[in-house]
């Protein structure tokens, strides 16, 4: 059973990592009510604590400490391949927060300025969370615009060989084995095109894959003449041009959203590189 907080989300597991004794004490009692806690007391135990069951959900990342400080940790977490994704937060008591945004790879969701409100600390934290979410959704979102930008890029491609395929069944007559493969085509086009939010290729492929099925499965061969079926792919491949057109002008008329951050010192975490 999921346990909530007090803020009434899931009990996620925060780690706590600075190299005073004292400052883990305050933070893990600051944030017991709300999360799973573990502490390191040093960069070394906190890449240790990253990689083991269970990995934290986030970590609270001290910036200066002795051997291995702050950017150390997050360097090495990041070429780790099973906690280079969990997101971190800095807490740093440097006055000049530009020396960090200028560290060369720097990629954390922000930093809380020393000194701070410990009573705010579990609020921020689940401010800096939802940041982590959104991000996460944004950076989803590219990844499959990109696929997307992809498949429509194909989709001509596609098209031709389907077309192709249906003008050898116009020219020599019907081939069950032709006849299936086109099918099959028209099944993973539907499929696929519903996929990559182009609807109206969808429809028209799932239509065209319902014809053929009824072909396939009534008397052989056909008593329809191959050259309507030839029509009906190419009126596939007329949807597939202007549902691709319209999805291309689409993408170079939107914009990329950004961000917002918090911290508990200043408004604005980190911006990602």
């Amino acid at each position: 059973m999921t346990t909530t907080s007090i803020l009434g989300a899931p009990r996620r597991t925060v780690l706590v990592v600075d190299d005073t004794p004292d400052n883990l004490t305050v933070l893990a009692d600051l944030l017991k009510d709300d999360y799973k806690v573990k502490l390191a007391n040093g960069g070394a135990k906190a890449l240790k604590l990253a990689v083991s069951a269970p990995q934290p959900d986030l970590i609270l990342l001290d910036l200066m400490m002795p051997g291995l400080d702050g950017f150390g940790v997050l360097h090495a977490l990041r070429d780790s391949p099973s906690a280079g994704r969990i997101p971190v937060v800095f807490m740093s008591a440097v006055g000049d927060r530009r020396q960090i945004l200028q560290h060369e790879g720097v990629d954390c969701l922000g930093v809380i300025s020393k000194p701070f409100d410990p009573v705010r600390l579990p609020e921020v934290l689940e401010e800096f969370w939802q940041l982590h979410g959104q991000r996460r959704a944004e950076a989803h979102r590219r990844e499959f615009e990109s696929l997307r930008s992809s498949y429509i890029g194909e989709l001509a491609e596609k098209m031709t060989a389907m077309q192709e395929m249906a003008a050898v069944l116009a020219a020599e007559g019907w081939d069950r084995s032709a006849l299936q493969s086109l099918a099959q085509i028209a099944h993973r086009t539907a499929g696929s095109a519903g996929l990559y939010r182009l609807a109206a290729l969808s429809r028209s492929a799932g239509a065209l894959e319902e014809i053929i099925n009824r072909m396939l499965s009534g008397a052989w061969p056909p008593a329809s003449s191959p050259s309507d079926l030839a029509r009906l792919v190419q009126a596939v491949g007329r949807t597939a041009r202007a549902e691709a057109g319209g999805a291309a002008e689409a993408a170079a008329h939107s914009t990329p959203s950004g961000d917002a951050g918090h911290s508990l010192a200043a408004p604005r975490p980190l911006s990602p590189r």
